[in-house]
């Protein structure tokens, strides 16, 4: 009852600061700012307090901002709607299509644990099988549909220990969460930030970033913050046996072995030939838009008859209307902060000091602001969809290079490992009930920290011998 009448006032305070800062924009903006962009202002406090309490769903504020851009005239209708239908949503599709026939024909269980048998008994090498695993997966699919999938598989491998392994539980669950999400920044499909980056690059600097040129970019991540998130929870958890057993999984089977098989056989063609047409872009002549063609034909592929895999009731359980809606109403805040001139009043107290700094050092330290920002936003999108715009616009005002500025903040939003909330991956693993949110947080500030001393090695020395 406590937190019910605590939470009402919550909600009543923002609703009624929320209504107190649309009359204030309505007011004489402040000096060197137009009054569209004081509007676009008022209209992005109102979205991070929402996004930052939940007062309404997430995918309900991006709509608030289409609506609000609209009535405060900052928009018309048919500019603002339009990014929900950015092409940046066909990578979010074409990516819930393909967990749909991962899904659909066992596939998502039967590579995972493939992948896990390889391991053998020995409990510290199976954490990094299933942590390998979990990431490889999430590199292609949703790592929210990753983590649900690997959870009621290692909970069975838990279930052969005794229940006073505690720290067994801890290790692998958490691991679980860390490695999906670390597994989504090597692929433009992997997370929902990259593809937020690579639209808000094309729509604000004119650059288009092609499959490979993404893998170049978050691909070393996953490569160093694995072993990394690895070896920290071996060592803050170390497990109170070294050795389990792995019983055997079978497989249920709603349709006769050829069925099954030929639709196995369907989907694993189309997922590596979504992945050769994606990295050919970065070696032949294509059209403008490749990664979103290839997406958008991928797609329509997989359901049409004979040839296809899918039904459209297949994908009611993988396609996340409310991820796309999120971006779509993160991408008309970006760009209404853009086109009224907020983000370059914002930049402008801050680009003085910047100037001041070696390029390195501004670089990072927007990679530790971003990485902070989803303990606000509590949700990487609303994280990088706030500071990617704002990163790019600072990139142009220090002559830098946009890319670099760019991935920073969508990666470093990214590095959400400190508590359930952050990310769904977390909230997934902290619903088995294995490990508490203290546990998560002893672990997350050392791999938080572990990966901003990663980026700032990974931008200095990798970045520059490609961008």
């Amino acid at each position: 009852m406590f937190l019910r009448k605590k939470e009402n006032i919550r909600n009543i305070a923002v609703s009624l600061i929320s209504l107190a800062v649309l009359f204030t924009v309505h007011r004489t903006p402040p000096a060197g700012l137009s009054s569209e962009g004081f509007k676009m202002l008022g209209i992005g406090l109102i979205a991070a307090m929402l996004w930052a309490t939940e007062i309404v769903a997430l995918p309900v504020t991006a709509l608030s901002i289409i609506f609000l851009e609209i009535v405060l005239n900052i928009f018309s209708v048919s500019e603002s709607l339009r990014y929900l239908a950015h092409p940046v949503n066909s990578l979010l599709f074409v990516g819930f299509c393909l967990a749909a026939g991962l899904r659909k024909y066992n596939l998502d269980r039967k590579i995972s644990i493939t992948i896990i048998r390889y391991a053998g008994t020995d409990v510290k090498k199976l954490l990094f099988y299933v942590m390998c695993a979990t990431a490889f997966l999430s590199m292609w699919m949703s790592n929210t549909a990753t983590v649900a999938v690997m959870i009621p598989i290692v909970a069975a491998i838990l279930k052969m220990g005794e229940d006073t392994r505690k720290n067994l539980g801890k290790i692998f669950m958490i691991g679980i969460a860390y490695a999906g999400t670390i597994g989504g920044l090597a692929t433009p499909v992997g997370a929902t930030p990259n593809p937020v980056i690579i639209a808000f690059l094309d729509e604000l600097s004119g650059v288009q970033l092609s499959f490979l040129n993404w893998v170049m970019i978050g691909m070393p991540f996953t490569v160093v913050l694995l072993p990394a998130a690895w070896f920290i929870l071996v060592k803050i958890f170390p497990p109170e046996i070294s050795h389990i057993k792995i019983k055997s999984f079978s497989f249920p089977r709603g349709k006769t072995c050829t069925q099954e098989s030929l639709g196995e056989k369907k989907v694993l063609f189309y997922f590596i030939l979504l992945i050769l047409f994606w990295f050919a872009g970065s070696f032949i002549p294509v059209p403008s838009g490749w990664l979103y063609i290839v997406s958008i034909g991928g797609s329509v592929m997989m359901f049409l008859p004979f040839i296809g895999t899918l039904k459209w009731e297949d994908t009611k359980e993988d396609v996340n209307w409310g991820i796309m809606i999120l971006v779509g109403g993160g991408l008309a805040l970006g760009g209404g902060l853009v086109k009224t001139g907020a983000i370059d009043w914002l930049i402008g107290f801050f680009s003085g000091t910047a100037r001041q700094m070696p390029l390195p050092l501004v670089v990072n330290t927007l990679a530790a602001i971003s990485s902070l920002g989803t303990l606000v936003f509590c949700s990487i999108t609303a994280t990088s969809t706030t500071f990617i715009p704002i990163a790019i616009k600072l990139a142009g005002q220090l002559n830098a290079n946009p890319v670099v500025f760019a991935a920073t903040a969508g990666i470093a939003s990214s590095f959400a490992f400190l508590l359930p909330a952050n990310t769904p991956p977390n909230a997934i693993a902290y619903g088995s009930g294995y490990f508490k949110t203290s546990d998560m947080i002893k672990a997350g500030i050392l791999l938080l920290i572990s990966s901003i001393f990663c980026f700032a090695l990974i931008s200095s020395f990798i970045w520059p011998l490609f961008l």
